[in-house]
């Protein structure tokens, strides 16, 4: 008897704590952000995000696209927080009330994490909607997050689209996605869109230096900078990779750690192996590459620093300023600038981007790789003086669209049997460049103004605005624009600014924009270019049910078609 409270006491001592230790939690999960001042980069999505919950201008479904390990699922809790919080719809959420918590841990009923990937029928996502109208039971607003969504079957996204269209006031939507070509264009339509770009090798590099430290883990710079490299933009794959290193060395980082546990020990060979390709030293050049291959590198790995090699070498002959210095061997490529020529880097560089195209291809990665190193090594570049080099002034927008015109009436001579070159000639001779016109435009089309963004330049948010207005006039002094009402909350002075900016270069002449929100008359070119796809996309489906030998086959073996994807090119 004694002995039973004996052993029931050291398990009741065991509960207690007092022989438990906390399991350890891996970096990934560890140093994921819980607010968006933690999150490293995608500044654009940050900043749009944070403004429209701080003016309360939200929009009922979000979209974020992105590779792997980019943040669109961490981003998407860090907003539901931000939706929830006792303190109110904010920016930044206090991370520390009941609902922040619950939600930092995957506990909170009201932010329901779906994995499409596992519940792609369309009997899970009516399920999944039925919950929908329900008021939410402890938070503001019932948050959906749906991971991978391109996974969904047509018909959930059918039943998924009237919801996602016009749902309750208390009901948001946040998909993310690593591939939205799969996703209907109606269902991107309706959602306020956000791309995750890539981490940089900076950045990814940077943080794993801040979490080491923090961790009181020692580390070599050059090793960071390894892993930073096979990360591929990934920060969670660079923290997954950190954390075989750390196991690796004994709770520390060195570079002979990273390169032996990631198989990347060939920084050096692929610097002597680009050293022997300028110096068309063919046999050195192949020795080199089957004395690594008998080391079992990942040819693959060498191939993304051999271009990476051939890309600063290309930088330092001929825009010294913008090579990035950092964890690049300065010495080494001053000493490689001065035994190359600019056009035969232009040739490895095309030689490589042809091999990583190939590899996969190739009988062995082995052979792959020599066929690469063998392709540097034939081709150079061929100048030929008898042939004059012209020096062609830059065109303004009339012209450039002028020269389109007559390459394109070439193009459609080709076609018609007649000869191109002559019919592109006497357009060109005949038909002098006119200057760019600066009067008003009275009556601007939506073609007008979807041909004319391109020609201002604007990229990220600023680009997205302006495809999302209507050019309403433009007179002698000034532009006014009208943005559809469902972007409002990307609207801001910033990009206001922008747009005004590149529409003074393409008017060649000072202009005030003014950008109203409301309800455009007509079609945003963003909605026509949405709607031409889905018109060649279902064009696409059509010719598929009605190819003569598809019809065939489903009556010769009584089958019906059920899906059509149509993939874009």
């Amino acid at each position: 008897m004694s002995m039973c409270r004996g052993v029931a006491g050291k398990v009741a001592s065991i509960f207690k704590g007092e022989y438990y230790k906390m399991s350890y939690k891996v970096l990934a999960l560890k140093w994921r952000p819980r607010n968006f001042a933690a999150v490293v980069g995608q500044q654009a999505t940050l900043l749009a995000l944070q403004h429209a919950l701080d003016q309360n201008q939200l929009h009922h479904a979000y979209l974020f696209t992105g590779t792997r390990g980019v943040g669109k699922t961490t981003i998407a809790r860090i907003l539901a927080k931000c939706l929830n919080c006792k303190n109110g719809i904010t920016s930044q959420p206090c991370g520390s009330c009941e609902l922040c918590i619950s939600i930092d841990n995957g506990s909170c009923v009201d932010v329901i994490e779906i994995d499409a990937a596992s519940r792609t029928k369309v009997e899970d996502t009516r399920e999944l909607l039925e919950n929908v109208p329900y008021a939410p039971v402890q938070g503001r607003f019932k948050v959906y997050i749906i991971d991978e969504v391109h996974m969904l079957s047509n018909h959930s996204f059918n039943a998924l689209l009237k919801t996602l269209e016009e749902p309750p006031a208390h009901v948001k939507f946040i998909l993310a996605t690593t591939d939205p070509q799969k996703l209907p264009i109606t269902v991107v339509s309706r959602c306020l869109q956000f791309h995750l770009r890539n981490f940089t090798i900076e950045q990814i590099q940077q943080q794993l230096a801040n979490i080491l430290t923090q961790e009181k883990i020692s580390f070599e710079t050059a090793a960071l900078q390894t892993i930073a490299q096979c990360a591929s933009g990934s920060m969670r794959d660079a923290l997954s990779l950190l954390e075989q290193v750390i196991a690796f060395g004994e709770n520390s980082v060195t570079l002979d750690a990273a390169q032996q546990i990631l198989g990347t020990a060939v920084t050096e060979q692929t610097w002597q192996l680009l050293e022997y390709i300028i110096k068309h030293d063919a046999r050195s050049a192949i020795a080199l590459v089957r004395d690594m291959a008998a080391n079992n590198v990942d040819f693959n790995h060498v191939l993304k620093i051999l271009q990476s090699n051939v890309h600063q070498l290309s930088l330092l002959k001929i825009v010294p300023q913008g090579l990035e210095r950092s964890g690049v061997d300065v010495v080494k490529l001053q000493e490689l600038a001065t035994q190359v020529a600019a056009l035969d880097l232009q040739i490895y560089y095309q030689a490589t981007l042809m091999g990583a195209r190939d590899l996969p291809y190739a009988p062995d990665l082995v052979t792959g790789f020599e066929m690469i190193v063998l392709r540097m090594l034939a081709f150079e570049p061929v100048l030929d003086s008898k042939v004059p080099i012209a020096v062609v002034p830059p065109l303004n927008a009339s012209a450039a669209q002028q020269v389109t015109t007559s390459v394109n009436q070439g193009i459609n001579s080709v076609a018609s049997g007649m000869d191109p070159m002559t019919n592109v000639s006497q357009n060109m001779v005949s038909q002098p460049i006119m200057k760019q016109q600066t009067s008003t435009i009275a009556n601007i089309t939506v073609k007008d103004w979807a041909e004319i963004i391109p020609q201002l330049n604007l990229t990220g948010l600023s680009k997205l605005i302006a495809e999302n207005c209507n050019l309403e006039s433009v007179q002698e002094g000034s532009v006014v624009l009208t943005l559809h009402e469902a972007q409002k909350p990307l609207l801001n002075a910033k990009h206001t600014e922008r747009i005004q900016e590149a529409l003074q270069k393409y008017y060649q002449r000072p202009l005030k924009l003014t950008i109203n929100v409301g309800v455009v008359k007509s079609e945003t070119p963003a909605a026509q270019g949405q709607r031409l796809q889905q018109e060649a996309h279902s064009a696409a489906e059509a010719a598929i049910r009605a190819d003569a030998t598809l019809q065939q086959f489903t009556e010769t073996f009584a089958a019906t078609i059920t899906d059509i994807q149509v993939k874009s090119n």
